[in-house]
Order: C-alpha cells, then structure tokens, then sequence
C-alpha cells in the first residue's frame, strides 16, 4: 500500500514507473531506470521546471490514480504488462507524458556511473581529460578549403 498521493515522491511508484520508461535489457548488461534510484533526482527536476513540470506531475498523478483503480497496492503491485496497460490508458488524457518525462530521465539515466560504464566510457565527465579525437584527415580538409575558395558557380 502506498504511503503518499504524490507519485512523485512515492519510491516504490517512481521505480516501478521509471522501469516502464527505461527497463532493464534482457541480457541484464543495462539496468532499468529505476533500479538506478533516479526517482528523487527525476522528482527534483520536474518540480523545479516551471514551464513543463507541471506536465509529468500531472500525468503521474493520474497513471497513480489510475493503478489504484486496478489494485489498492498501486503501480509496483502490478505485473510489468498490467503497469503498461495502466499507462497506456492515461495517455489519451496526458498525451506528451511520455516525451516530457523522458526528457528529465534520458539525462539522469545516461550521466549514471553504471549505465556509463555499461557503454564503455568512463565514469567521469569528459572535461578535462576530455575525449580521444582521430587525427585529422589533412585531405579533407584540402577538400574543404578548394571548396571554399572556388567561385561560386
């Protein structure tokens, strides 16, 4: 049973709602979303943005609501394609949840330690050490510089 009415700050919803967004690959190399624990950062960023917040907390809200309906538990009650038919049912009413959730999540997902080392890169920022460039083709270049200055036709 839930503890709270905001999805938001609800654990066990952002989880199992960030786990449809982003699930876990199949050969278990990428954790899903949620697993990672980006619930309170995901929470953090769509309250503070004024402009589009109120998009996802809105929509969360009613995916919330919505599971209630289904089971008194809520959202991580449910069994993973259960939770998608609750999503799913809501979006007629919250048709841009989905883009505009990702668009805080994709960012927190993709700078996590795990998910970083998980594609081969370091788990750092890439300033200052900054990232290995090829050496330069130098014919290319002359390609583009013949190009530049040529007439224009």
């Amino acid at each position: 049973m839930t503890t709270t009415t905001n999805p938001l700050r609800d654990p066990a919803f952002m989880e199992a709602f960030l786990n449809l967004v982003i699930p876990p690959s199949a050969d278990g190399v990428m954790p899903g979303a949620g697993s990672l624990g980006l619930g309170e950062a995901i929470a953090t960023s769509v309250e503070a943005d004024t402009r589009f917040g109120h998009v996802v907390s809105n929509g969360l809200q009613s995916v919330f609501e919505a599971a209630l309906v289904v089971e008194p538990a809520g959202l991580p009650a449910l069994l993973p394609a259960d939770r998608v038919e609750v999503v799913q049912s809501v979006l007629g009413d919250h048709p841009m949840l989905m883009v505009s959730v990702s668009r805080y999540l994709y960012i927190a997902y993709y700078q996590h330690p795990r998910i970083l080392a998980a594609l081969g890169e370091p788990a750092r920022a890439p300033f200052p050490e900054g990232f290995e460039i090829e050496p330069t083709d130098e014919r290319l270049l002359a390609a583009l510089h013949a190009r530049r200055q040529s007439p224009a036709s």
